[in-house]
């Protein structure tokens, strides 16, 4: 496999091989989603097939989720859906193939024998395969079907491609190994940078089909991690609600190495007002399972959660909204998530923080690897009912406009609510959307990336972003950009706003220009930016570079390629600093012991009482006790004095 840049951390050992037996009840339920997922294909198929562009892209229908999932019913709808499909677009090189999958549906419930019923979906698969080429007909691979015993059994052994291996020296798995079996077995094909054969997709459907039943609550956790000790400091955030994902952003390493996974539905329709529809929504919870699945360690996934709903008053909505919102990122972390982002609207500053506060004391999750991320939209008013603010401003509120001091008031109340991350979005009452970096400027945003990196939170800008805007947000240093939509990795039809086909040749294009923003100048200065204002809010960096680090934002600031110049040889000392590859708190306490001479922490402590900060830190180090690491980390900020 490729090693793994990013640090995660598995709460299960990995298994290599195993076997299940194969029921004609689950399989049949696997077989109907994964044509749920093939009409999606055929949809991208059919988007090539037709040469259409933004413009000429046309969708007569919103999104509509399954709403009865009963194999006769569901076929029923399958049936129409692909039906429709064809009458919409006319697609000749699609015809015969929708007739042979409306055939088939047409007859699955009345399949009894496993046999008959996984060999006639094998058969459907190779035909499919000629219309969407999406799997590999190589019949050597990781997983296999033997019969044993009367029964048709699936085994997966990554540590053997043979289809000859009919021994059964292997553990039957239950539905939780063979879910974490799978997540490997889709990890290694994209290493091995191929398409799945026929088996292992049916595999992977199967996995897919478990996760329907108990979610996925074994998955690694891929952490964001520390800003400015990423290899990779700016990820693409690669937004789709999940087939998109599941089609195309898992299926090449291409795709992974410098991005964020995240789920979000984006749709909005016809209808662009905020107030009547939120302009991102949750996805739901079983797609989520599934991405996660196939993205495994390779990156951090997440998840858009949406504004809390209130049905009377702050105070008499707030113990089931707050609830609500809890039950949704706890369900979400336990799928092994990395982020959930909830969007602060609809409440007054002092509102938010005692509803962060409550979600953040309350979810279920690995506080120090799964962050809660709060969206304020800068063109959202912000009530600012904070004491000190009424105290100084003759008990009234204030209301807060501007589009910057909006995003700044954010950073405060992310810090305030202990949430982990600041996400600034650019939406309005239309879509497409305004591009945010056409909203804020250069250089508001790397005020905005700055102050935050400061607090020790997370950033991220979202809305509007074409490829022309990638070079100027890169260079701010921000942790996180959101992509997706019609602007950039989505059809549109723009007379109505439905949008479907996923544009996964787009992803690359993407990477290819931050990766070239990031090495220019004001891009390495940014990043050097970002780990500067990480170890001050650490307490790490030494004394000598936080004088410089006002002198670098000014230089970033002002463009000033020359003076970022000199600063990155001043700072050559922090620049060749490894990346983090280990705990995020770890990596931390790591800074201050090896700084312990300089550190900012210790600089007017005690030589008696550093000791027994440093003592500490490397005892929990080496216990691997990240609950009290994060305790004497959090005491040491709290004792500091800059």
């Amino acid at each position: 496999m490729i090693e793994n840049d990013r640090y995660y951390r598995r709460y299960v050992k990995d298994i290599n091989s195993g076997y299940i037996y194969l029921q004609t009840g689950l399989v049949k339920k696997a077989i109907l989603n994964s044509l749920f997922e093939i009409k999606y294909r055929l949809t991208i198929q059919t988007a090539k097939d037709k040469k259409f562009t933004d413009q000429t892209f046309f969708k007569d229908s919103a999104y509509m989720p399954v709403v009865d999932k009963a194999p006769t019913k569901y076929a029923k709808r399958l049936i129409e859906d692909y039906t429709h499909l064809q009458t919409l677009y006319q697609d000749d090189n699609t015809t015969k193939i929708i007739n042979t999958i409306s055939d088939f549906l047409s007859t699955i419930v009345d399949y009894v024998d496993i046999y008959e019923l996984t060999n006639a979906y094998l058969k459907l698969l190779k035909q499919i395969n000629i219309v969407v080429p999406s799997l590999s007909s190589n019949k050597s691979g990781y997983a296999n079907l033997i019969n044993k015993h009367e029964r048709l059994l699936l085994l997966v052994d990554l540590k053997s491609n043979s289809a000859n291996n009919t021994s059964l020296n292997y553990d039957r798995l239950d539905n939780a190994k063979f879910i974490n079996l799978a997540s490997l077995l889709d990890t290694l094909i994209r290493h091995e940078n191929r398409n799945p054969t026929f088996q292992e997709y049916l595999a992977r459907q199967i996995a897919f089909e478990m996760i329907n039943i108990r979610g996925y609550n074994e998955a690694p956790i891929v952490p964001w991690g520390n800003s400015g000790f990423r290899k990779i400091q700016t990820q693409a955030s690669i937004t789709d609600p999940g087939l998109g994902h599941l089609t195309g952003t898992i299926r090449k390493m291409e795709f992974i190495n410098g991005t964020n996974v995240h789920i979000e539905y984006l749709e909005r329709g016809q209808e662009n007002d905020r107030e009547v529809v939120e302009p991102y929504r949750l996805p739901d919870l079983a797609t989520i399972g599934k991405v996660k699945m196939s993205v495994g360690k390779d990156t951090s996934v997440s998840s858009y959660v949406g504004r809390p709903m209130f049905e009377d008053t702050f105070e008499n909505s707030f113990i089931k909204s707050v609830h609500t919102t809890i039950a949704v990122c706890s369900s979400i972390f336990m799928n092994g998530l990395s982020e959930c982002k909830v969007a602060i609207e609809r409440i007054t500053v002092s509102q938010a923080i005692k509803f962060m506060q409550t979600v953040s004391a309350n979810v279920i999750r690995d506080e120090s690897l799964q962050v809660l991320a709060a969206a304020f939209c800068i063109n959202y008013p912000l009530i600012d009912d904070r004491p000190t603010t009424l105290a100084n401003n003759d008990g009234k509120a204030k209301r807060i406009t501007d589009k910057t001091e909006i995003a700044k008031l954010g950073i405060e109340i992310a810090k305030a609510g202990n949430f982990d991350k600041v996400t600034f979005d650019g939406t309005a009452n239309w879509y497409p959307s305004d591009p945010i970096m056409e909203q804020l400027g250069y250089k508001n945003s790397l005020v905005l990336v700055h102050k935050a990196h400061e607090q020790g939170l997370l950033t991220y800008f979202s809305a509007g972003f074409r490829f022309k805007h990638l070079t100027d947000i890169v260079q701010t240093g921000t942790d996180g950009i959101g992509l997706g939509g019609a602007q950039i990795l989505r059809f549109m039809d723009s007379k109505n706003g439905y949008q479907d086909p996923f544009k996964q040749e787009n992803i690359k294009k993407i990477l290819d220009i931050d990766k070239k923003a990031a090495h220019s100048i004001i891009g390495q200065g940014a990043i050097l930016l970002s780990r500067l204002d990480r170890m001050h809010y650490e307490g790490s960096i030494p004394l000598w570079a936080d004088k410089q680090r006002e002198k670098l934002f000014n230089a970033l600031l002002n463009r000033d390629e020359a003076n970022i110049s000199l600063l990155l040889d001043t700072l050559q000392e922090i620049m060749q600093m490894p990346v983090d590859l280990v705990h995020p708190l770890v990596a931390w306490a790591q800074r201050l012991i090896s700084n312990k001479n300089d550190a900012l922490a210790f600089s007017d402590m005690a030589e008696s009482q550093k000791q027994y900060y440093i003592d500490l830190l490397e005892k929990h180090i080496k216990h691997h006790d990240y609950n009290e690491l994060n305790t004497v980390l959090k005491e040491l900020i709290s004792i500091k004095r800059y």
